[in-house]
């Protein structure tokens, strides 16, 4: 009896070794692995803020915001497969064309998306998918004494794309991208013309949610950015172009947005190979 039970703990302890050697990835007697690229930054340009709800005039001034990013190869198909999550918050101080009004913009924005990657010759390499994300913020006209604020919320399903190229500076990789999102069926918030919020506070809810598409609520973000692999770390420098216009209820909303972008990758993008041991491969979502 006893020694029955020795061999069927020995049996089971082999299937789960085998078991655990095959969920971890492994390939030969390589162990792969897929590690979350995070890049965190701050963004620093110009924003110009259009509201009628507000005010008539086009608002401009500095806008200064801190975003993140994580990526990561999925386990599925670690080659083709990415995950990725982003968020980004701005503020902005804006005066009017004669200098004599001040606006204040803030804005919040997170996505949740899934992209399938093709690796091409050269080391070109090209991303597509789509996210669903979150906007929300608000205008705030200082000098306005009866409806000071014009807020702003949306939740769309967007398509996104990205294509990169890795080449090196000397000694040094680089990763060149350009990624842009195009946010393409939403539902948003807007007050009907004259309404104010006192009579929203009041209970009068009727049309505040509108159906967005290109037409109504026409949205774009394009991020063009150099990413230096240092090994250790890397450093990120980028330029982020962003667009939010809506016209519903004879009110047109404009914001545009130019941001020189600054970060840092803490873990690398993973370009350089040998700081992995030899018995450990890594796919990462980058590149």
């Amino acid at each position: 009896m006893r020694n029955r039970l020795k061999t069927a703990l020995a049996v089971g302890a082999a299937m789960l070794t085998a078991f655990g050697s095959r969920g971890a990835g492994s390939e030969g007697d390589s162990l792969r692995c897929q590690p979350v690229t995070s890049v965190y930054s701050v963004e620093a340009g110009h924003q110009s803020s259009l509201s009628t709800y507000l005010s008539p005039l086009t608002y401009g001034g500095p806008v200064f915001g801190a975003s993140g990013s994580w990526s990561k190869a999925l386990a599925r198909d670690p080659q083709r497969l990415t995950m990725s999550f982003d968020t980004k918050a701005d503020v902005a101080d804006m005066l009017n064309p004669y200098g004599n009004a001040r606006m204040i913009g803030l804005d919040f924005q997170f996505q949740w998306g899934l992209s399938r990657r093709w690796r091409l010759a050269d080391g070109w390499q090209l991303q597509a998918g789509g996210d669903i994300g979150i906007d929300a913020g608000a205008l705030y006209l200082i000098r306005n004494g009866n409806n000071p604020v014009a807020a702003q919320a949306s939740v769309a399903i967007a398509p996104r794309g990205r294509v990169s190229k890795t080449l090196h500076i000397g000694r040094l990789p680089v990763l060149l991208a350009d990624e842009v999102r195009l946010p393409s069926l939403s539902v948003f918030f807007s007050p009907e013309f004259g309404e104010t919020y006192y009579e929203i506070y009041l209970g009068n809810h009727k049309g505040l949610a509108h159906c967005g598409w290109w037409g109504n609520n026409f949205c774009i973000s394009n991020l063009l950015s150099a990413d230096l692999d240092f090994g250790r770390t890397a450093m990120r420098i980028g330029y982020r172009m962003e667009v939010r216009s809506s016209y519903v209820c004879s009110l047109n909303t404009r914001i545009i947005t130019h941001s020189l972008v600054i970060g840092v990758i803490p873990q690398g993008l993973g370009l350089k190979k040998h700081r992995l041991p030899a018995h450990i491969s890594a796919i990462y979502a980058v590149y």
